[in-house]
C-alpha cells in the first residue's frame, strides 16, 4: 500500500463523522425551520446536536476502520524497512567490488589493510568493514583509525569497549579509539532490528560470509567462504561464480542481557560438537543434534552479538552458512570462556524480516533467502570454490 493511498484512507476516516452528520442533517431537513437552516455545521449542531448513541456509533466505526487499516500500515512500513536493509547490503557489496578493484583481493575476516599482517586475534585485528570505510563515504573516519602497527598494545580496537581503560588518540588521529569505536554508521544497521541496548556501542547487523565452515580456527584448506580468517580471496578465486556465492548476510543484535536466553542474538558457549562432525558442511542430523545442545545451553552464554562493527569475529562482523537462515537453534561454539564469537561454531544468518534473511551475492546482487531453503543448496551457495552443481536460492 503506497503512502499516498494511506493518507487518503486516513483522510476519509477523519471526515467520516462530518459526513454522517450531514447525512443525518439531510434526513431531518424537513423538520428544521427553513429560515434558520443555512446548511452550516453551526446551524445544524445548534438545532439537532449529537445523541450519545450516534456518537458511540461513529466512534465504533472509526475504531473498526482503524483496526482494519493498521496491519496494512505496519506491513507497508516493514516493506520499507526491508527495502532499506537490502539497499544497505547493496552498498556494502559495491564497496567490496571497489576494494577488490583497488587491491586485487577482498581482504580477510580479520585485519584488512594494504599489507599482509599475518594471523591476528579477535582482539588485535580489525573487521572487513574498516577496510571498506573509504568506499561508503566514510573516508575521514578511515583516516582516523591507526592501522600502522595494530599489534601495539596501546592501540588495539578493543580499547574502544566501554570497559577498557581510556587511551590517548593514536598517532596521526584526532579521535580516541573509544570515539572511533562508538561511531554509529547507519549503513551498518538493519532498520527492522532494534538498537543495541547498551548505547555506548554503535551496533552492526551485516556480516561477511565464512561459507559452510566453522569459521575461525579451521585449517586453511577448510576456509572455503568468500571471506576467511587467514586466507585472502580475489574474485578470480571464486570458481563457483560470483552470482552463485554468498558474500554478505544479515544477523540480529543481542540484547546485552545475560539473564535471558534466546536465539535472537545470543551465543551459547562451551558446547561439544557432534561426534565425527567435520570443519565444513555438517549434515542435517549433526545440525539437529547441535541445535538441541544450543537450546539447552543457556547456563553459559553471551548476548553481545552485533554490538560493534570495528572488531572482527563471528557475530561481530562475520557469519557462516553451516545452517540455513533463522535456524531454530541458538548460535553456539565450543569455547567455554570466549567473550565474543572468537571461536569455531555455528553462526547462522538471522533477521527480523518474516520468512528468511537478506544476503548479498558476490556479483553485488541482493537476494532474500528463505529460511525453508534446503541445507545442501544453501551450504553450496556459501562455498566459493566447491564446484557444486546444486547451488540454488530456490
Amino acid at each position: 500500500m503506497g503512502l499516498s493511498l494511506q493518507v487518503d484512507i486516513f483522510r476519509e476516516i477523519l471526515t467520516l463523522p462530518w459526513q454522517l452528520c450531514m447525512i443525518r442533517h439531510n434526513l431531518k431537513a424537513n423538520t428544521v425551520d427553513s429560515a434558520d437552516n443555512t446548511g452550516s455545521a453551526e446551524g445544524f449542531f445548534r438545532k439537532q446536536g449529537f445523541t450519545l448513541v450516534e456518537l458511540l456509533v461513529v466512534i465504533a466505526i472509526i475504531g473498526i476502520l482503524v483496526g482494519l487499516l493498521l496491519p496494512a500500515v505496519q506491513a507497508a512500513r516493514e516493506a520499507a524497512r526491508r527495502m532499506s536493509c537490502s539497499n544497505n547490503l547493496k552498498q556494502l557489496a559495491l564497496a567490496v567490488h571497489n576494494y577488490e578493484s583497488s587491491y586485487k583481493y577482498i581482504g580477510r575476516l580479520s585485519s584488512p589493510g594494504q599489507s599482509d599482517w599475518g594471523q591476528d586475534s579477535n582482539w588485535n585485528g580489525y573487521s572487513p568493514q574498516c577496510g571498506l570505510l573509504p568506499y561508503i563515504e566514510q573516508g575521514p573516519l578511515y583516516q582516523q583509525i591507526y592501522f600502522g602497527d595494530h599489534r601495539d598494545s596501546r592501540y588495539p580496537h578493543y580499547q574502544g569497549h566501554p570497559w577498557a581503560g581510556d587511551r590517548p588518540a593514536p598517532p596521526g588521529s584526532t579521535m580516541t579509539i573509544k570515539q572511533q569505536f562508538a561511531t554509529k554508521i547507519p549503513g551498518f544497521l538493519c532498520p527492522s532490528d532494534p538498537k543495541y541496548p547498551d548505547f555506548a556501542y554503535p551496533g552492526n547487523n551485516y556480516a561477511f560470509s565464512a561459507g559452510p565452515s566453522l569459521g575461525w580456527y579451521v585449517a586453511v584448506g577448510d576456509q572455503i567462504g568468500m571471506y576467511n580468517r587467514t586466507r585472502y580471496t580475489s574474485f578470480a578465486d571464486c570458481t563457483d561464480g560470483l552470482s552463485n556465492t554468498i558474500m554478505l548476510g544479515e544477523f540480529v543484535k543481542g540484547d546485552a542481557n545475560g539473564g535471558t536466553f534466546t536465539n535472537m542474538g545470543d551465543i551459547a558457549r562451551g558446547l561439544a560438537f557432534p561426534s565425527g562432525a567435520p570443519a565444513t558442511k555438517w549434515t542435517q542430523v549433526q545440525l539437529d543434534a547441535f541445535a538441541v545442545a544450543t537450546l539447552a545451553g543457556g547456563g553459559n552464554h553471551v548476548s553481545g552479538a552485533g554490538s560493534h562493527w570495528m572488531g572482527p569475529g563471528m557475530y561481530n562482523t562475520a557469519f557462516n552458512t553451516m545452517a540455513p537462515p533463522n535456524w531454530r537453534g541458538v548460535a553456539g561454539n565450543n569455547c567455554g570462556g570466549c567473550g565474543e564469537g572468537d571461536n569455531d561454531g555455528i553462526y547462522p544468518a538471522r533477521s527480523r524480516h518474516s520468512g528468511g534473511a537478506m544476503h548479498a551475492m558476490g556479483d553485488g546482487s541482493v537476494q532474500f533467502i528463505t529460511q525453508n531453503i534446503s541445507l545442501s543448496p544453501y551450504q553450496s551457495l556459501g562455498s566459493a570454490r566447491g564446484s557444486e552443481s546444486n547451488a540454488s536460492i530456490e
